[in-house]
């Protein structure tokens, strides 16, 4: 397992909020979000994958991937403290999205919301939400390498699951 990492002394103790360098916006770009999370745009039915993309979400279509500079983008911003929001829209082999939004503070916390509501066959599990301190790059050579979230206040983060996309291009590439 790698751990990517990253301190912060804003509440007097080591807070994770871990990226790569590589991973940092370009110079002159915009990063920072008003100081209250704007809502993400609405969902409509049916909401496939082009529609995701055209509101911005980050998409994974059964490995065909939508808006990854945003997945990027975040990441370099949760390295340099800057406050960001992403939607992470994944398909279900069946076609159904189910929805991974983080809401990043800026300092030390990212709020994680899971909503499979539309997944026509899995359990609602009702949009539950936990507050982590960090995502970590795990590589997992059975599974794939993938983000996963960290110093999280409850057992909610384990539905968050993101593919490490820049490895799944180098597979792809040999």
């Amino acid at each position: 397992m790698v751990l990517l990492s990253g301190c912060s002394e804003k509440s007097g103790g080591s807070i994770d909020n871990t990226t790569t360098p590589s991973t940092a916006p370009a110079l002159g770009e915009t990063t920072s979000l008003p100081s209250k999370p704007k809502a993400f745009p609405a969902v409509s039915d049916p909401y496939d994958a082009d529609k995701a993309a055209a509101n911005g979400d980050i998409v994974n279509l059964h490995g065909k991937m939508y808006n990854l500079e945003k997945w990027k983008l975040f990441l370099g911003n949760l390295d340099m403290g800057v406050p960001n929001q992403v939607r992470i829209t994944q398909y279900t082999d069946e076609g159904d999205p189910i929805f991974y939004e983080l809401v990043y503070d800026g300092a030390e916390a990212i709020v994680y919301t899971y909503d499979n509501s539309r997944d026509g066959f899995g359990s609602d599990a009702g949009r539950p939400s936990t507050v982590c301190r960090g995502i970590e790059l795990e590589k997992n050579k059975e599974y794939g390498s993938h983000y996963k979230l960290t110093g999280c206040d409850n057992e909610t983060s384990d539905t968050f699951w993101f593919t490490d996309v820049e490895e799944e291009a180098e597979q792809g590439s040999q």
